[in-house]
């Protein structure tokens, strides 16, 4: 069986940090712990000025720099290496500076999988992604209520349109030079039944190369490796390059010079305060928001339980951005995904989200027992039911989703390589919630929910409706019905390529692999799941060059971005498996290319 892909694309088990590289660090402190995140269920956060120090002075030029380079770069995910790679490769002097104790951020947890079109391994194999096509797919996606094919620049904004055709040009040259210099090596990847990784919306009639987009990272044993070995490879490829990293250094502020350019960054580490220079330019890959509480509830489309980013993605870009006078987009928008509820209340950092949930004999309710969603669609369309708002209860009826599975499911799953967010054979966490009969079953997880509303303060209306019992009994005979049929007329489960592509074959001869009839018989067992974020992806706007944009257009000199710091350039799409790490590269290796060809800047 091949490797399931974590978050960031396809899923996995998640990598650990202790094995990614720790380049010396010129402090030996680490950096500050954060608190347990908070949510507000009573109402949506009100509007709120985009970052929160808005007010503080830009730094002028210090009388002293510590440390100089051509090129700064702050982050060690993905993109950050990827500048910096790109950089030092044309000759420049680089100093990458990274505010966690290890280099990585976010892209050592996922999967180390990115989504490129037109890439090298498809036209080698012979399978055509012509551009106009692929261009339309994404578009559709990224801003479904505007696209029209049918007027010019298919109904979008034109700088919009031409970050999305930028990337469909640029992504597979940023990979090739990657995989050229050693950096990051690439192949197909592929699902457990072997075959290459299905769009998840190869089914748009826009989608002429629905399988082939998805690249893997090709490790040293020929298999397909993670976030962890994706890393492993950037940061040897820019360790060969000479680029210099600093960790725990957390980047507080920009310098300008009189021009207004941006000519380096302030950084703490521990108790001391550093100066930065940067020659040519400053280029932010610091990752999203998802952990600073303040700018999630003012921004995002609803409330969060936590999110898989690292504990380090606080939004320190969103402040420094706006104090340089940023625009700033895409601000309500994240990778969104499932995490389990229990996990995120005591570590907001999740280990890992709810890629796929294993077996076709379970079903998603919600506090009245009734389905809400096609249970087997992609992770980042699934959890954005959880935001679905009752005006006349004014709630967020389906903020809590209870999946519901049988002895059977959970017997299979034991069996599985990757069973999350189900228990491996012989273990059961403590978020699992059983009982022998339906009736029971619903006693005992509002009982759960009892103790967890008094616990952690949470509001009321997250418990169980009194019709929670009879809604969940009349949803698994409805169900079924459906599985026994192989039609499900509620949610179309398993209509698609992409649904299918964990469960390849129907058990005992199930007309539809993704359905099966839960038992009438128990015991029963529930997880309780919550939305989260794989990462936020709002923030400065950027150009095709990668460059800030200020609210007016133009460029703020010396200043660059990628990543989940930007508004991201495929908008509110999650285009496919590989969808967040994609985009990363290619703008980082943009800003890469284009801080190098920046002039030297007066300090």
């Amino acid at each position: 069986m091949t490797k399931r892909k974590s978050f960031g694309g396809h899923r996995s088990r998640t990598s650990s940090k202790a094995d990614l590289p720790r380049p010396d660090a010129s402090a030996d402190s680490r950096s500050s712990t954060l608190t347990r995140r908070g949510f507000a269920m009573g109402a949506v956060a009100a509007a709120a000025t985009v970052g929160s120090a808005v007010a503080a002075p830009v730094k002028s030029s210090p009388r002293k720099w510590d440390e100089e380079a051509d090129v700064i770069v702050v982050g060690s995910g993905c993109a950050g290496y990827t500048a910096a790679v790109t950089a030092a490769k044309r000759g420049a002097r680089v100093l990458l500076v990274e505010k966690g104790p290890t280099v990585g951020g976010t892209t050592a947890k996922s999967g180390g999988v990115w989504w490129v079109p037109n890439n090298t391994r498809m036209r080698e194999a012979g399978i055509a992604d012509p551009r106009a096509d692929a261009i339309k797919l994404m578009a559709r996606l990224s801003y479904p209520a505007r696209y029209n094919p049918d007027v010019a620049n298919l109904g979008l904004d034109p700088a919009d349109l031409s970050l999305i055709e930028t990337f469909y040009d640029m992504a597979p040259v940023a990979t090739d030079e990657l995989d050229a210099v050693g950096a990051l090596r690439n192949k197909f990847g592929s699902t457990v039944a072997g075959q290459k990784y299905p769009d998840y919306f190869g089914h748009f009639e826009e989608n002429k190369a629905p399988h082939g987009r998805s690249l893997a990272t090709l490790a040293p044993d020929g298999s397909s490796g993670m976030g962890g070995e994706m890393i492993r490879q950037l940061s040897d490829g820019a360790n060969k390059l000479g680029v210099t990293t600093r960790t725990d250094h957390r980047v507080t502020d920009a310098f300008t010079n009189a021009k207004s350019e941006v000519i380096g960054v302030a950084a703490q580490s521990g108790d001391k305060s550093l100066a930065f220079r940067a020659r040519k330019a400053v280029i932010f890959a610091s990752g999203g928001f998802t952990h600073n509480t303040k700018l999630a509830q003012a921004h995002l489309l609803g409330p969060i339980a936590g999110g898989c980013a690292v504990p380090t993605n606080t939004g320190d870009f969103v402040d420094i951005a706006a104090r340089l006078g940023a625009a700033f987009g895409n601000m309500t928008q994240a990778w969104w995904a499932e995490t389990v509820f229990e996990q995120a209340l005591i570590y907001p950092s999740v280990p890992t989200d709810v890629f796929y949930y294993p077996n076709g004999g379970m079903v998603l309710v919600n506090r009245f027992g009734n389905r809400v969603v096609n249970e087997k669609i992609a992770y980042n369309e699934r959890a954005q039911v959880h935001f679905a708002i009752d005006t006349k209860r004014a709630e967020y009826t389906n903020y809590l989703l209870f999946m519901i599975y049988d002895q059977r499911v959970a017997d299979d799953a034991g069996k599985r390589q990757f069973p999350y967010p189900m228990a491996a054979k012989g273990l059961k966490p403590p978020y699992i919630i059983s009982g022998a009969t339906l009736s029971e079953l619903t006693h005992n997880v509002q009982a759960r929910l009892a103790q967890l509303i008094s616990k952690y303060k949470l509001g009321a209306r997250l418990a169980l409706d009194v019709s929670f019992e009879e809604g969940l009994k009349a949803t698994v005979t409805r169900f079924n019905r459906f599985a026994r049929t192989g039609v499900d007329l509620d949610f179309r489960r398993g209509d698609t390529e992409a649904d299918r592509s964990y469960e390849p074959s129907a058990p005992n001869g199930m007309p539809n692999p993704t359905m099966y009839p839960i038992a009438d018989k128990g015991p029963y067992h529930c997880i309780i799941i919550a939305p989260g974020t794989l990462d936020t992806k709002g923030g400065p706007k950027v150009n095709v060059k990668a460059q800030v944009l200020t609210p007016a257009g133009t460029p703020i000199a010396g200043l660059y971005g990628a990543g989940n710091c930007i508004a991201s350039p495929s908008a509110q799409a999650y285009w496919s498996g590989g969808g967040t790490i994609s985009p990363a590269i290619t703008f980082g290796y943009l800003a890469g290319l284009n801080a190098v060809a920046e002039t030297v800047k007066d300090a």
